[in-house]
């Protein structure tokens, strides 16, 4: 029986194993190869496509490598389209590409979709399938060579049965079956130089061999997943999570409407009287270590960043969930934002050194958020909400969290406030505004 599972079970396994990691590496290829065109084309830097087809070219179980361009045909009546596939480049440029090639005995073919404003398309790797032959033949001249000891063990278990081989080959039997079972580590102990001797041998070292060949499997596998884990992080590093799978699914991003959100700004009072005190390099140190610390604020509460322009810090709250408390986590991060400003001027003035102070400004309202532009695109939100959050941190003081009336009506049971009347905004008359003092 064990040899039978050697023979044809082992090997119908290990195929399949290594079939799978073979399509996930060419997926892998594909997918990086795409994300690469599709930032160079975003970025209209057509020797990046290149450098994008570079990183397969050296392959030598690459077939071919193609940018297929994607066009959407509509009927007449504008009631349903088409996709057509035009090959936009092909390396090498000798090969003639069919748009809608699929994967056959003697190559795989991946593809991976790309969208940018200049183009849609999706690239195609093709795969020898050489690899996976040769793989296979080792594997089944393996099996067979070790389906072959096996049955030798068997007769000469039948010869030698009244003699003192027994034990050993009971030890045989048993590694075998958990090997069998995928435990690699085992090995015979056998000082004997006869035929079982041998056999516990070759036995050890076929072990050895389908060890190596699984650490190696799963070497790759480890790699495969490390990669592509690398590259859903710099995805969802560049955009919020939601528009990063919408992109990664579906190729394109659709700009949608947010009936109820928290936008905070804020700034830093005299900053261009105290950057000029600075060099370039002081000054973008000094905002990298005061944006560190809001951005790990406002992590803690689900807080989306959305961009910073000089000294401007601009993030949003409940942006992606249904989160109807998202008033109250906007309030607790601008709070401790504020905090986190008096300990860096409290450290900047032990050294002797001028410290910031912060001018934090929210609002509440509606907003519609997605991506814009065409080059270096970037994710943005939009809507008078934006605009009256900007003028109450226009309007703030120093070390204060000014909020509108609507968020005050939002969070007064819970946070003691400070009326202001109304203070006149350049183009808006005058406005009622508050400032956050504190939890009730």
């Amino acid at each position: 029986m064990f040899a039978l599972f050697i023979l044809f079970y082992y090997p119908a396994r290990q195929e399949s194993i290594l079939l799978e990691n073979y399509n996930s590496e060419i997926e892998h290829y594909a997918n990086s190869v795409a994300l690469g065109i599709k930032i160079a084309l975003t970025e209209e830097n057509f020797e990046g496509v290149e450098m994008s087809l570079n990183y397969v070219r050296d392959d030598e179980r690459l077939q071919f490598v193609s940018i297929i361009q994607k066009d959407s045909i509509w009927n007449e009546d504008y009631t349903d389209y088409t996709i057509e596939k035009e090959v936009f480049r092909t390396f090498p440029d000798t090969i003639t590409v069919d748009p809608y090639l699929t994967s056959t005995e003697d190559f795989i073919i991946k593809t991976s979709p790309f969208s940018t404003p200049i183009m849609e398309g999706e690239v195609m790797l093709s795969f020898t399938t050489n690899e996976i032959a040769v793989g296979r033949r080792q594997i089944r001249i393996a099996s067979a060579l070790a389906s072959l000891i096996v049955f030798v063990i068997g007769l000469l278990i039948g010869y030698w049965l009244a003699r003192r081989i027994s034990v050993p080959v009971l030890e045989l039997r048993d590694a075998a079956n958990r090997v069998g079972e995928g435990d690699f580590t085992q090995s015979v102990i056998n000082k004997s130089r006869d035929e079982i001797g041998e056999l516990s041998v070759a036995f050890n070292r076929m072990v050895k061999d389908l060890r190596v060949a699984q650490e190696e499997i799963s070497k790759r596998t480890e790699e495969l997943t490390e990669e592509k884990k690398k590259t859903d992080e710099l995805l969802l590093n560049i955009l919020p999570i939601e528009t990063a799978r919408e992109l990664k699914y579906t190729g394109t991003s659709k700009a949608k409407y947010h009936e109820s959100v928290t936008v905070m700004f804020t700034d830093f009072k005299d900053f261009t009287a105290i950057s000029e005190t600075m060099s370039a390099t002081q000054l973008v140190a000094e905002l990298h270590d005061c944006f560190s610390r809001f951005d790990h604020i406002i992590r803690k509460y689900n807080i989306e960043k959305i961009k910073t322009i000089g000294d401007a810090y601009m993030c949003v709250a409940g942006l992606h969930s249904n989160n109807k408390d998202h008033h109250f986590d906007a309030v607790e991060a601008a709070m401790e934002i504020n905090e986190a400003m008096k300990e860096y001027r409290a450290e900047k003035e032990a050294k002797g050194e001028k410290g910031f102070e912060i001018r934090i400004g929210m609002h509440t309202g509606p907003v519609v958020a997605g991506i814009v532009g065409v080059d270096k695109f970037a994710y943005d939100i939009w809507g008078s909400t934006v605009n009256m959050a900007s003028r109450m941190e226009k309007n703030s003081e120093p070390n204060k969290i000014n909020i509108s009336n609507c968020l005050y009506q939002e969070i007064k049971t819970k946070y003691s406030c400070t009326s202001r009347g109304k203070v006149v905004v350049k183009g808006l008359d005058k406005i009622k505004m508050f400032f956050v003092e504190g939890p009730v």
